[in-house]
């Protein structure tokens, strides 16, 4: 699945799902790179990006998906999962957008094709865990945009002051 043709600067990079455990991997170099996120990445987040990438390939209910910029090198990811419940309910297991290829429309395109994947696993709706810090605003404005309802908060969660929200969708029929 890649994403649809637009006329933005992001229209150049399609989305790719990986499919090769090398592609997983380059996925998770990404994903763990220092500075990427607006806060520091937790002990299960630094495990998960260090495995799930590559251990996705080959599972329906468990996807990421990677953009690379016009030099190559990976700009954007996205992770999709079924919840541990197994009741429909996908979560975006990680969303992350190179600082200088941000603003461009890729985190709405990657979102969009997560519905659209959730959509087509006849899934009932998409879960979103994100950070209360101030540098995930965007994150949070974009989510709203996209019709996600914020579904709960839960305080310090990741760290100290660093409080989890959840948003979520459902899937329209």
């Amino acid at each position: 699945m890649s994403l649809p043709k637009t006329n933005s600067a992001a229209a150049a990079c399609a989305a790719r799902r990986v499919a090769a455990r090398e592609e997983g991997e380059a996925v998770s170099a990404f994903l763990l790179q220092p500075d990427l996120f607006g806060t520091p990445l937790t002990p299960g987040e630094r495990e998960e990006f260090s495995t799930r990438p590559a251990a996705s390939v080959g599972h329906a209910d468990d996807a990421y998906w990677f953009v690379r910029d016009a030099a190559g090198a990976i700009c954007a990811v996205i992770g999709v999962r079924m919840n541990v419940e197994r009741t429909g309910i996908y979560e975006v297991s990680a969303l992350a957008i190179q600082a200088a290829s941000r603003r461009r429309g890729l985190g709405r395109r990657l979102l969009e094709l997560a519905l659209d994947f959730v959509a087509e696993a006849d899934g009932r709706g998409l879960l979103f865990e994100t950070s209360s810090d101030p540098s995930y605003a965007p994150m949070h404005k974009l989510l709203g945009n996209l019709k996600f309802k914020q579904v709960g908060r839960f305080p310090d969660f990741y760290y100290p002051g660093e409080d989890t929200l959840w948003y979520y969708r459902a899937i329209e029929r």
